[in-house]
């Protein structure tokens, strides 16, 4: 009887070491994930403003599509409620993390302007447009949500 209080007692201190620890972990591992997204849209930004040039207004300008897999949780990696995108000198991610804490990361880049000053997306797979235009402040990288349908090539 006592090997079988022992042994009990024995798991719960582990597990209470362990959890804590696991929890740790994937936050830490949505805090690079979310970096990752930030970089990824950066450097699609950056790519876009280096090798194109921006069209007058009221002209489709060049285009780059980037997908954003926002984690929706598992063992490795705590989940995402929403994921906040704002532009600027470069681009800001904010992450609200569903244990209650925000991760945000802003890459520096090209001036962006995201549609509808930011944009919020739930967790899982979205894909992105991302176009060069020009305004009245020079060249700037537009982010928007790309439509889905089957007329988009």
């Amino acid at each position: 009887m006592i090997r079988i209080v022992l042994s009990c007692l024995l798991a719960v201190a582990i597990a209470g070491v362990a959890f804590p620890a696991a929890d740790a972990a994937r936050a830490d591992a949505t805090t690079v994930k979310v970096g990752s997204m930030a970089d990824e849209l950066a450097h699609a930004a950056t790519a876009l403003s280096n090798a194109e040039d921006p069209t007058p207004a009221g002209v489709a300008g060049a285009q780059r599509h980037v997908t954003l897999v926002v984690p929706s949780g598992s063992w490795r990696a705590a989940g995402v409620s929403r994921l906040a995108i704002r532009g600027g000198d470069g681009v800001e991610l904010a992450a609200t993390v569903t244990s209650g804490g925000t991760v945000v990361r802003r890459v520096g880049g090209p001036r962006v302007r995201v549609v509808g000053d930011r944009l919020v997306l739930g967790p899982g797979r979205h894909r992105l447009k991302l176009t060069l235009a020009s305004d009245t402040g020079g060249a700037v990288i537009v982010i928007e949500p790309a439509r889905t349908d089957s007329t988009v090539a």
